[in-house]
């Protein structure tokens, strides 16, 4: 698979015209993920974007690796760090620039002192974190397209459920289980986050009521883990009858993500979960119908939590009681947290290209959780889901 050179001049040319309007003269690329949305490719490298001119793309390791994989050229093996300010000063013509851009929140601390002092004395430095992720929230036909064959791996796992969910099975067996399906179908194990200290492995399979026990991340739900080291996820817990299995993972196709949460129940469930399941089922229906170009995610946010309240709900909605999250939705692409945020105070306009997971869920202490989420797209007419699994709460 290859990222068609279009794709990649497309996103370098929208980057460049954010970047000559902040009045920032070139930004260094780093981190793994912009280096693959903006290059094709994941090396050792910087990447260096002039406001204005050819880009220069720096790999350190693999070079070969980096002619092979990337459309973009020139691409020069950087054999020392020190011959990174010429680098730039190629890439930005002779004159060497006076504000150059970094992405400062994931840079390291460490790093970023050795640009800023050794490499870099007389610049100065700004944050191009937002403008970066401002060009990646928009997604072309093409990261659809890598979108859809994530989720066609999501239909493929909760497919697969009912094969191997029974009486005495535990989480981690199940879990292990829909692993191995979702490899083979083409998951790439790899899940990226952007933030500090988030981690996450393949996703929750969770049931009974520890499938409440909240997370130590800004997540609703967690679960108790294997250990302590990774509190979160499914545990050693047999699943019983009676009791919802909350299947929420997270698949990645050629970098790109899907995330979908489905429920199962050996025979039936506790009354109150099953009309928990059928209240997060009628919030997807109407979030589908207000939902759609210009509408403002607070606005929507809180929208979704005036349902909660009016159906008796808000305590155990997004997480019980000080555990809850302020948020339903989270933007998706290459990474997991992505904008736009479906949340309190966020002012973002939805646009047509937009991708986020909508995910509200119901917390019941020592009952158990339900929820349903489903990775959608904005249309220029309205929300369009990418995930095609059934959206009923499964009997076996």
């Amino acid at each position: 698979m290859r990222v068609p050179a279009g794709e990649i001049a497309r996103r370098l040319v929208a980057f460049q015209e954010l970047l000559s309007r902040s009045g920032i003269d070139a930004a260094i690329i780093r981190q793994n993920t912009d280096l693959y949305y903006f290059t094709g490719t994941v090396q050792d490298a910087h990447l260096i974007v002039p406001a204005s001119g050819r880009p220069l793309f720096m790999v350190r390791r693999d070079p070969e690796r980096a002619l092979s994989q990337s459309s973009l050229r020139p691409i020069h093996p950087l054999r020392s760090i020190r011959a990174l300010p010429a680098a730039v000063r190629e890439a930005c013509g002779t004159e060497s620039p006076r504000v150059l851009g970094l992405e400062l929140d994931v840079l390291p601390a460490n790093t970023f002192f050795f640009y800023d002092e050794k490499l870099f004395p007389k610049q100065q430095i700004r944050d191009v974190s937002g403008l970066i992720r401002r060009v990646r929230m928009i997604k072309s036909p093409w990261e659809l397209e890598m979108m859809q064959g994530a989720a066609g791996l999501s239909r493929t796992v909760s497919d697969a459920v009912p094969r191997f969910l029974r009486e005495g099975i535990s989480e981690l067996e199940l879990s292990i289980e829909l692993e191995a399906v979702a490899r083979r179908a083409g998951h790439l194990g790899l899940i990226r986050l952007r933030g500090f200290n988030m981690d996450m492995y393949f996703g929750h399979v969770l049931s009974g009521p520890e499938a409440a026990v909240p997370a130590y991340s800004d997540t609703a739900t967690g679960g108790l883990g294997l250990s302590p080291a990774f509190g979160q996820g499914p545990s050693l817990r047999v699943i019983r009858a009676r009791e919802v299995v909350s299947v929420d993972t997270m698949l990645n196709y050629h970098g790109y993500l899907n995330d979908q949460t489905r429920n199962f129940c050996i025979g039936e469930p506790p009354e109150r979960l099953q009309k928990a399941y059928t209240f997060v089922r009628e919030v997807h229906r109407r979030f589908r119908e207000i939902a759609r170009p210009g509408s403002v995610c607070a606005e929507l946010y809180h929208k979704v939590c005036e349902w909660a309240e009016a159906e008796g709900w808000t305590e155990y909605f997004m997480g019980y009681g000080e555990d809850r999250v302020s948020f339903v939705g989270h933007g998706l692409g290459l990474e997991v947290d992505e904008l736009p945020l479906i949340a309190r105070g966020q002012e973002t306009i939805l646009e047509a290209g937009m991708t986020f997971a909508f995910e509200p869920k119901i917390i019941l202490p020592g009952t158990g959780i339900a929820g349903l989420e489903n990775t959608y797209v904005v249309d220029p007419d309205g929300l369009r889901s990418l995930n095609t699994a059934p959206e009923d709460l499964m009997l076996l």
